[in-house]
């Protein structure tokens, strides 16, 4: 497949995930703190930050309890498709700690986030 094709598929199938996520821990949206008056206040100075994951190990193979990831996202282009890069979170800080670029052989392969989110959906039993 050229790449010019593949980089399209890897952009339309969006983030993915590695196969070794077991939950979220951080839900998407802007960081919050409580302020004086014991209010939760929406920080957007920062920001809108993906959802993040707790792993069974991370993506350099040693597990770190401390720092969670987000999904990946396609961080390339046509020439250099294998470039993704993933959020950081400092559990034992309590804060973002940037972006880590990865490379990934065969994305194609990894399960999408839509999909993993779908699989991991508790049903109410409604049909919906």
């Amino acid at each position: 497949m050229n790449k010019r094709i593949y980089w399209k598929k890897i952009k339309q199938r969006g983030a993915i995930i590695w196969d070794n996520a077991d939950s979220p821990s951080h839900p998407a949206g802007y960081p919050t703190y409580i302020d004086g008056n014991d209010e939760i206040v929406e920080d957007r100075s920062a920001g809108w930050f993906p959802t993040t994951y707790y792993f069974r190990y991370g993506p350099n193979g040693l597990i770190d309890p401390y720092t969670i990831y987000s999904a990946l996202r396609p961080c390339g282009d046509k020439r250099n498709p294998h470039e993704f890069e993933a959020l950081v979170y400092d559990e034992d800080e309590g804060m973002y700690d940037g972006w880590q670029d990865v490379w990934i052989a065969h994305p194609l392969a990894f399960q999408t986030e839509l999909e993993f989110v779908r699989q991991h959906t508790i049903s109410d039993g409604s049909g919906d």
